[in-house]
């Protein structure tokens, strides 16, 4: 059963490569991103499938460290990355498509869904009563993650 399903996008003045290279930039994404205050890489070298690592943030009511491992990745097109946060798992999938005349811009859509088949009738009922407060404060983490993404890209633009 899936909780809530969020998704957000915006065009980005950087291409694909590089809009990439900032998302799957994992020992940085304390740093890029505001919604993480931590980040520890746990296995993997680089950023490919089965890549794990911990990070400390906020999402849909969850507060503190989340075990996240990446799930799909066809560089630099789309990736899927997935956290076990007590019974539920969080599935955000980044996808990106070349824009603009010269396609030196990308379209980023980023989709999040919280899947709670794990959690009990009761857990699921509360959910359904006081679950819409999470879903806006998380949109506003996600949507605050694409301002980040786009200002990093941007960012590192300037300094090639």
């Amino acid at each position: 059963m899936a909780g809530h399903i969020i998704h957000v996008h915006g065009t980005i003045p950087a291409p694909p490569e590089q809009v990439w290279a900032v998302i799957t930039d994992i020992e940085h994404a304390d740093l890029v991103l505001r919604s993480v205050s931590d980040c520890e890489l746990l296995s993997g070298e680089g950023y490919d499938v089965g890549t794990t690592w911990r990070e400390r943030r906020s999402i849909f009511g969850h507060h503190g460290p989340e075990r996240v491992h990446v799930v799909e990745s066809v560089p630099p097109v789309r990736t899927v990355v997935e956290a076990e946060v007590g019974d539920d798992v969080i599935r955000t999938a980044y996808r990106l498509t070349p824009a603009g005349p010269e396609r030196s811009s990308t379209r980023l859509a980023m989709t999040t869904v919280v899947e709670m088949s794990h959690r009990s009738a009761a857990s699921r009922a509360l959910w359904s009563l006081f679950g819409g407060f999470s879903y806006e404060r998380t949109r506003r983490v996600l949507e605050r993650d694409l301002e980040d993404i786009e200002a990093e890209a941007r960012r590192r633009a300037a300094r090639a």
